[in-house]
């Protein structure tokens, strides 16, 4: 048998010590240190520590100012399938005792294309020839559409100021002859509220959608209007404290059209 050479024998014994039990062991346990290590990494890169996860802040609201910036930067525009009404809120805070709210928002609605009100588009829509196949269904959708995006705002509102009570409206007063300031008026519409009046001797009844083109052709119209005048009278006496917080709701008693001719 031949003798190895002096390199070989070297090389041989190298081999020999890296297939040894306690060699494996120490490559074994170094390759599970490198795996623990690399997982332990991958682990840190997906899960950063909680300490340092930002949390979502609500919005807080406490004043007339933060309630107008909230709204306008949140429920600022409406496009519907006929028009895009803008909301240019103006909201103020009542200290008083003779009002029943605490806070009061306007909606100041206006229209892209202009038209004097969101009523007066939808019956120029209904009158329109080129619509005159879908002008119903379109109105009403449109309408619909209005409705659910001022109740979704008004929740909203009602959800972060839950001690308070509220009345949205669409308000607009002028005068007939502004350079005198003479026979002033004042038109309301899609007004709510998320308070009631406690107890009431007298019980507001809906107008119905006609009422306008109808009224006094029939005794049970001229009936319930006398009530809800009564109603209308009994309501302006109440004072803060006369009114309870409840859910939203639409309050049709508080859309009106009312002149002051002097």
């Amino acid at each position: 048998m031949k003798k190895l050479s002096l390199s070989l024998a070297a090389s041989s014994i190298f081999l020999s010590m890296l297939f040894t039990p306690a060699h494996n062991e120490t490559v074994q346990a170094k390759e599970m240190e490198n795996k623990v290590n690399s997982s332990t990494d991958m682990v840190a890169l997906k899960k950063p520590h909680t300490n340092s996860k930002a949390k979502e802040v609500d919005t807080k609201i406490e004043s007339a100012n933060q309630l107008k910036t909230y709204l306008d930067k949140k429920y600022s525009e409406l496009k519907t399938d006929i028009v895009t009404v803008n909301f240019n809120y103006t909201v103020s805070e009542n200290d008083g005792l003779n009002r029943p709210y605490d806070f009061f928002i306007d909606f100041n609605m206006s229209l892209t294309p202009y038209d004097l009100s969101f009523e007066y588009a939808m019956r120029d829509h209904l009158k329109s020839i080129k619509h005159q196949d879908t002008a119903i269904e379109d109105v009403a959708k449109a309408r619909k559409q209005l409705n659910d995006f001022i109740e979704a705002m008004a929740k909203d509102v009602i959800e972060k100021l839950p001690n308070k009570k509220i009345l949205g409206q669409d308000y607009y007063s002028w005068y007939l002859y502004p350079n005198l300031k003479m026979n002033l008026r004042i038109e309301t519409n899609m007004s709510w509220t998320n308070y009631e009046p406690i107890s009431t001797k007298h019980v507001w009844v809906d107008r119905p959608e006609d009422y306008y083109e109808n009224i006094g052709t029939n005794m049970d119209s001229a009936y319930n209007e006398i009530e809800r005048n009564k109603y209308l009278r009994e309501y302006t006496q109440l004072k803060y404290n006369d009114f309870k917080i409840t859910d939203f709701g639409w309050r049709k008693y508080l859309d009106d059209f009312i002149k002051f001719d002097y």
